[in-house]
């Protein structure tokens, strides 16, 4: 299948030459001079991998990116950026999960490189479905996860309310936004249904490792849940 690159950029010219080049090298893309519209588009179609301007008059190639991940409603995706800036800040690496980037002005060949280097090491964490979050190892194949190495054996609905969360640290989501990711369309369920998962989640936590206090997955009174990294009260 042909790798799908999606190209933002507001300037029409370096939109054009981006995807005559790389079509010319046998992959397909999609262009978006405005952002909005690339987000409305990849909400329903995305893309293998966005490369995006960081500089863009209604949506910053960080803003953009971060709005990206969550229309897709994933903790990052693969993204080489463009920037004429030479020291991205540390802050918005760490927010965004940045691959890489490229420095303008730059050769198709050194942005060619790159890109083909972000969409590997994705493809990479793709085949690899165990990951590791602080002293929480999550096997998606298994529907299993570890807990300071104690097994503890989930279904298929709390495992997939746990990675969301976990895989977000201090990311509050609301219970509509995880029904969303634990049931899709079923509209026979209420937000009390995330609220039970949660229950059970903490009941199974605490009783694989009791003398390890488990208060990871914190409440956010009239919002949601959030998975926290720090010892905190729930």
């Amino acid at each position: 299948m042909t790798t799908r690159i999606s190209i933002i950029d507001d300037n029409e010219s370096i939109l054009t030459s981006l995807s005559l080049e790389f079509q010319s090298h046998g992959y397909s893309t999609i262009t978006f001079a405005c952002p909005q519209a690339a987000l409305e588009h990849h909400a329903k179609q995305p893309a293998d991998v966005y490369i995006i301007d960081m500089r863009m008059p209604k949506l910053t190639g960080f803003e953009f990116y971060s709005r990206l991940c969550d229309t897709l409603k994933k903790d990052r995706v693969p993204a080489l950026f463009l920037t004429g800036v030479d020291n991205l800040e540390e802050s918005a690496l760490k927010n965004t999960t940045i691959g890489d980037y490229v420095l303008k002005p730059f050769s198709f060949n050194i942005l060619l490189v790159r890109m083909e280097k972000v969409l590997s090491y994705f493809k990479r964490k793709e085949e690899n479905k165990t990951y590791k979050i602080g002293n929480l190892l999550m096997m998606e194949d298994k529907i299993l996860c570890t807990w300071f190495g104690k097994e503890i054996e989930l279904t298929k609905t709390e495992f997939d309310l746990l990675s969301q969360l976990a895989r977000r640290p201090r990311v509050a989501f609301t219970r509509d936004q995880l029904l969303d990711v634990c049931y899709g369309d079923n509209y026979n369920v209420t937000d009390r249904n995330i609220d039970s998962h949660i229950k059970r989640l903490r009941k199974k936590f605490r009783k694989a490792n009791p003398e390890i206090k488990f208060n990871r997955i914190k409440t956010h009174y009239g919002t949601g849940y959030a998975w926290t990294p720090q010892s905190v009260a729930v």
